[in-house]
């Protein structure tokens, strides 16, 4: 991905033909509609951008200040994405994000540079064998024992196939 990223629409024909971009438009697309079910109104002006930068810094606050703090900047991450198209790639646009969480300009621009964004990377890439994630969005739903091995699985699914994966995970 190149660094100022690529618009969404052209992506996807590049990706998937001209039949996906259509559909994709499509006000009444599964997608949309999910969306709008759950406060989600999708805006098709993003760019598909490279997200390295966003995990560094979710990955920093988990380390720091904990997993419900780093989900909370995830969902910050998506409705900038999302809803306001902002290129979550931009390090201006991630310092002023993450700036919410308490952390100072300097120490998100050294989270964001080189070095720490390949360490970040490896250790994504492990986690992502040791689970087998193949898709996005990625679910791991930890049994209630705190023994078993977590529910996985990845993708965008009716409520009623994720509810279904909370009840074998209680069951467990």
């Amino acid at each position: 991905m190149s660094e100022e990223g690529e618009p969404i629409i052209e992506h996807l024909s590049k990706k998937y033909g001209p039949s996906a971009a259509q559909g994709f438009n499509d006000p009444n697309s599964s997608l949309r509609v999910m969306g709008r079910k759950v406060g989600i109104e999708f805006n098709n002006d993003r760019k598909i951008v490279n997200t390295k930068r966003a995990h560094a810094l979710v990955e920093y606050l988990k380390q720091e200040q904990g997993n419900d703090v780093a989900n909370q900047f995830m969902e910050d991450l998506y409705k900038l994405y999302f809803e306001d198209a902002k290129d979550i790639n931009d390090e201006s646009v991630l310092v002023e994000a993450v700036g919410k969480y308490g952390v100072e300009s300097g120490q998100a621009h050294r989270v964001m540079a080189p070095d720490y964004l390949k360490e970040i990377s490896e250790k994504d890439r492990q986690n992502k064998l040791k689970y087998g994630v193949s898709g996005v969005p990625f679910f791991m739903i930890y049994p209630n024992d705190g023994k078993s091995r977590p529910v996985a699985f990845s993708g965008a699914y009716p409520v009623e196939v994720i509810a279904e994966q909370l009840e074998e995970a209680a069951d467990v």
